[in-house]
């Protein structure tokens, strides 16, 4: 179960990007969806702890579950910190290759704050049968050199 933090039951875990597009399809994130589907841009919910109608519960869901599925937070073990939570997630989109963050289409100053990222699909890469990006123009390059 996605939403417990589980991996998939075959195969390795999946990657932020397969993981992020699961949980925004779920529907089961208030505030998480698709802001433009075409342009493969979402908005994540981004409300500030300090603000007067924060829930913990339903305002740090995702990024406590990100913190669950990478096995950073057990429930009932480890101490609940959704502010950790909340800066894991940040860092791991913005050190991502598959996401780039759409300021200008982010609401942060309104009572249901978001952000907006943008799944980046570059046709310079693709996966190999490992699972590791490869990219195309390496793989262009060594074979002009070689000619």
């Amino acid at each position: 179960n996605l939403r417990q933090g589980q991996p998939p039951p075959s195969g390795p875990p999946m990657r932020l990007k397969e993981w992020l597009i699961a949980q925004v399809e779920s529907g089961g994130y208030p505030g998480l969806c698709w802001e433009d589907r075409e342009k493969k841009e979402f908005r994540i919910p981004w409300k500030h702890a300090a603000k007067q109608h924060y829930r913990q519960q339903e305002d740090a869901a995702l990024f406590k579950a990100w913190a669950i599925y990478k096995g950073k937070y057990h429930e009932g073990v480890d101490k609940a910190d959704p502010s950790v939570w909340k800066t894991r997630l940040r860092c791991a989109l913005n050190k991502s290759i598959d996401f780039k963050e759409v300021p200008d289409r982010s609401h942060l100053d309104i009572s249901e704050p978001y952000k907006v990222y943008q799944i980046v699909t570059d046709v310079s890469q693709e996966t190999g049968p490992s699972g590791h990006l490869r990219s195309r123009a390496g793989v262009g390059a060594a074979l002009a050199l070689s000619l």
